[in-house]
């Protein structure tokens, strides 16, 4: 018994080893290549899955900056020509063409340069990233007219002496080639002052406009610079690891680069380009394929790493499809590798424990199937050594099926399981996609951006919000997420705007404009919207992400920028462009109702006298009370507006019988003539009214402007203080006044003008002292004109002050040809010459051109102008006796002359006005006032000279008095430089 038990034992010994051992090595074998195989095919889905949600970023990240960028070029083109259409431009241009004068607007040169650095200096406060606004003129090289810089955070207005010239720069050259309202778009560079780069470096991009005068010829041009560093930066802040952003100009030189010594380096002879570094971008700078802006997410090798890529050709310039910027995103592949690890971590360890629990089970279930085999092998053992009795199987089919039966329990099982551990795996695979997808998607939402950024579900519900969303709505995430938009509806737009905002919405995928919302605090702001619409893996899964900027404070500085451009900056009135346009508005009402409508030309009377005596900061608050008076005086339907200087226009609408706008204008009248009180000053003017009528003067706004001119100045010609209506005559005496304006413009400029000497005798030994230089007109039909024929044209016009200047350089020339031969010469300076003109510097300049000493000269002044700021007037007079000139106070006795102010100021000669010296000798009280005025020079120790003197008698009583000079008829007419010498040289001036 033991023979068949050891081999019993021995079958079952070599049996196991065999059968059960390479069972367990092919079951155990294929359960661990199907794990494997469905790890790999998880792993790869997964892998799929993240680079389609990261290549999905990257476009849409590439999308959003792109459109920032251009929003911001877009923005800069229409600043720039807002800035261009501002008064001030057009009113320089004027003034530089008619010679330092507007003659529309009637402003010297100088108020529209302040006016303009003003508008430059605001503009710039509201635009944190503009460095630089300019009005460059064409003539000089391209000098600049203003200035306006950003230096060291500050606005700092350009003195005149530090303008240059951009003749030379590129942007200025192709700007010459620009039509008029074309916006020029320089080149990205670094920015360049005297020739030399700015330090530290400034990348800038320059637009510019040209500004036409009306005849077609390009004047000059509007640029505004704009520092790219900070929107750049903005382009660089990308949410996602290792992320990169260049930008290249179409040439492919870098702009924005992550190693900061790349960006402009081009600049610097750096001649490294993108499409080295991106060979496949190559196209997209050629622009072999205009129409192919966008270059999708692809793998591509950069920099020894294999990378994901989205690229974007931005054309900043419409009208030149040559220029544009190329935007390119790369992020390393490798950064993705964290959580892919993970990933696999975590697919591993279950996979690992599904194991655990699956093998054990397996292996007891082998070997129960193999039993029976046991029990065959041992029946088949005892028959074979004749032991029959060996129990066996009851049914050897029956176990053979049961065995069969075993496996394919054992076959379904496995499969069972490992259909179990697929569809597992899969929802494990969906779940980790979903995860990523929502994970990435909140990491596109720039949580630390300065715009506020909502995201919404296809149902318009809230998902998130950032910090600035909550900083500009005053609605905490909590308080919005789960809400929609309507929590901040204001009201302010209608059903059908959002209706069309959807559609379009939906059309096209994206909407961009302006919206009212409403804060938590119920104030309303204006915001700049973009939404865009991204796509999900199903219906129903995509997202709309909106992106806004709270612009409402931008937009009230917008609005005052537009105000300064229609009204007038001193008295808030309608300037000429307004009230131009509220007439045509009148006309346009008058000619549908078949009525009239009535404008009214004002002029102050004797306001230059106020401006030019008292100051001109008496008489801009003088303007202001008159433009109160006027429209308070109207009713709520007329316009009133100030045309420049001293001039106000007033338009009524419905139509009227001539006798109203009489009664009307009256009234302005006597408004106007009541006495103000301004800075402790009793201040009287009056006004000039001129009046035309719709359809009776004119058709248009030019021509019944042109009557009511016409018409004021015919009041003035009667005697002021009164309106007159328009008619036909009066054209011919206001073409007479523009026809000696235009004149007297040539005559300045043929040389036309001359100057005439009358000697200045001493009394006590009739040796000539000096001369006094009088100006005549030389005129080619009419003769020999004397100055009241034209110098009050020129006083009204403003031609004064360049014939001022001409006088005074006439006779500084010919102080150098006589060399003190005559004495001294006296040149007479008007008011408006004072005021405009840096009077001591010109004297020095002229001195010091022609060779003579500043004693040659003396300078007369009236009384009024004196008087009229004493303070200012005595700096002037201290300087031009430092400077070693004379000073004579010209027609003493016809104002208002206060004796503490005349004993301080620095004087050195008083002359007695003529009307006084004519009656010398006849007329008792014209007597003691010249002797008077004679013992007050002496008191003051100043010399004394008497105008005017034609008698002998005259001249020996003034003598008596004391008198020092004499000039007048009696000596000798106002001579020319020839004659005079001719009269010397008779030993006239000899004594």
């Amino acid at each position: 018994m033991s023979t068949p038990n050891r081999g019993a034992d021995g079958v079952r010994s070599a049996r196991q080893p065999g059968v059960q051992r390479h069972v367990h090595l092919v079951v155990f074998a294929l359960i661990l290549a199907g794990a494997v195989a469905l790890g790999l095919v998880v792993d790869q889905l997964h892998r799929a899955s993240v680079y389609r949600n990261l290549a999905s970023e990257l476009d849409g990240a590439t999308r959003l900056r792109g459109a920032n960028l251009e929003n911001a070029i877009a923005t800069l083109r229409e600043d720039t020509l807002l800035l261009s259409r501002t008064p001030p431009v057009r009113g320089i241009l004027r003034a530089d063409r008619q010679g330092g004068g507007d003659p529309v607007e009637h402003y010297p040169r100088e108020v529209w340069i302040k006016r303009l650095k003003e508008i430059f200096a605001v503009f710039l406060e509201t635009r944190p990233d503009y460095t630089q606004a300019r009005y460059i003129g064409v003539a000089e090289d391209g000098r600049e007219l203003v200035r306006v810089d950003r230096r060291q955070g500050k606005v700092v207005v350009i003195p005149d002496a530090e303008l240059q010239q951009k003749g030379r720069r590129d942007y200025f050259r192709d700007g010459l080639r620009l039509r008029e309202g074309e916006v020029y778009l320089s080149e990205f560079n670094l920015n360049r002052e005297h020739g030399d780069f700015e330090m530290p470096h400034v990348p800038t991009v320059r637009a510019l406009t040209p500004v036409y005068d009306p005849d077609g010829h390009l004047f000059g041009m509007i640029v505004v610079n704009m520092a790219v560093r900070p929107l750049f930066a903005q382009l660089a802040h990308v949410p996602l690891a290792g992320a990169a952003v260049y930008v290249s100009d179409e040439r492919g030189r870098y702009l924005l680069h992550p190693d900061p010594a790349m960006a402009f380096s081009f600049e610097l002879g750096n001649r490294h380009r993108l499409a080295a570094d991106f060979p496949e971008l190559a196209g997209m700078l050629d622009g072999a394929r205009p129409g192919d802006d966008v270059y999708p997410t692809r793998r591509m090798r950069l920099g020894g790493r294999d990378c994901l890529v989205a690229a974007q050709r931005l054309h900043v310039d419409s009208g030149r499809p040559g220029r544009f910027l190329l935007l390119v995103l790369a992020v390393p592949e490798d950064s993705l590798s964290a959580g892919i690890d993970a990933f696999r971590l975590r697919a591993a360890l279950a996979t690992l424990l599904v194991l655990f629990l699956v093998l054990p089970a397996v292996s007891l279930l082998i070997r129960r199937i193999l039993a029976p085999l046991d029990q065959l092998c041992l029946a088949a053992q005892s028959i074979s050594r004749g032991q029959y009795d060996v129990a066996l199987p009851e049914t050897h089919h029956r176990e053979v099926s049961a065995l069969v039966a075993g496996f394919e329990h054992m076959r379904e099982q496995v499969a069972l399981r490992e259909d179990q551990l697929r569809r597992h795996n899969a929802r494990l695979a969906e779940q980790i996609s979903k995860g990523a997808f929502d994970l990435l998607l909140a990491g596109s939402v720039v949580d630390n951006t300065s715009e506020g950024v909502m995201v919404t579900d296809s149902q318009a519900r809230i998902l998130s919000v950032n910090r600035a969303f909550t900083e500009i709505t005053g609605y905490g995430a909590e308080e919005a997420v789960g809400a929609t938009p309507r929590l901040l509806r204001s009201d302010y737009q209608d059903a059908e705007f959002y209706r069309a905002m959807w559609q379009q919405l939906l059309g096209d995928g994206r909407w961009q404009g302006e919206l009212w919302n409403r804060r938590k605090n119920g104030e309303a702001f204006l915001e700049w919207l973009t939404i865009n619409r991204v796509a999900g893996a199903h219906a129903g899964a995509e997202r709309y992400i909106a992106v806004f900027t709270d612009v409402t404070e931008q937009r009230r500085k917008d609005e005052r920028i537009q105000f300064l451009a229609f009204h007038d900056p001193l008295t808030g009135l309608p300037n000429r462009a307004l009230v131009q346009d509220r007439l045509q508005h009148a006309i346009e009402l008058a000619r549908r109702q078949h009525g009239r409508a009535g404008v009214m030309m004002i002029d102050l009377d004797r306001f230059k006298a106020v401006n030019d005596g008292i100051g001109h900061d008496v008489g801009d608050q003088l303007l202001k009370v008159v433009a109160e008076r006027l429209t308070g005086s109207l009713r709520r339907t007329d316009t009133v507006g100030r045309m420049g200087g001293d001039e106000f226009l007033v338009v009524l609408e419905d139509g009227a019988a001539p006798e109203m706008y009489a009664e009307v204008a009256e009234g302005l009248i006597r408004t106007i003539s009541e006495p103000a009180v301004i800075q402790a000053h009793h201040i009287e003017v009056g006004a000039s009214v001129g009046i035309a009528f719709y359809p009776d003067d004119g058709g248009d706004v030019a021509t019944l402007l042109k009557q009511a001119d016409v018409a004021m100045y015919a009041a003035k010609a009667d005697g002021k203080g009164v309106c007159r209506f328009f008619s036909a005559d009066m054209t011919e005496r206001a073409s007479r006044f523009l026809a000696m304006e235009m004149e007297l413009r040539q005559a300045l400029a043929r040389d036309e003008l001359e100057l005439h000497y009358q000697p200045k005798m001493s009394l006590a030994d009739g040796r000539l002292h000096g001369v006094e230089a009088l100006v005549r007109w030389r005129h080619p039909t009419r003769g020999l004109l004397m100055p009241a024929d034209f110098i009050p044209v020129a006083e009204d016009s403003g031609i004064i002050v360049a014939l001022g200047d001409w006088v005074l350089t006439e006779a500084c020339r010919q102080a150098a040809v006589w060399q003190g031969r005559m004495g001294t010469i006296a040149v007479n300076v008007s008011g408006r010459q004072m005021e405009r003109v840096d009077l001591v510097a010109r004297i020095g300049e002229l001195t010091a051109r022609y060779g003579i000493p500043p004693a040659y000269l003396q300078i007369e002044l009236t009384e009024s102008m004196i008087m009229g700021d004493p303070e200012r007037a005595a700096g002037l007079l201290g300087k031009l006796r430092e400077l070693g000139i004379t000073v004579a106070i010209d027609d003493f006795g016809t104002g208002y002359s206060s004796l503490s102010y005349l004993r301080r100021l620095p004087i050195d000669v008083l002359k007695i006005d003529r009307s006084f010296v004519l009656g010398t000798g006849t007329d008792q009280e014209v007597t003691e006032i010249a002797r008077t005025v004679v013992a007050l020079g002496q008191a003051l120790r100043m010399a004394v000279v008497a105008e005017g003197i034609e008698a002998e008698a005259q001249a020996t009583l003034l003598r008596d008095m004391g008198c020092d000079l004499g000039q007048g008829y009696l000596y000798a007419e106002p001579l020319a430089a020839a004659a005079l010498e001719a009269w010397l040289a008779a030993g006239r001036g000899a004594g």
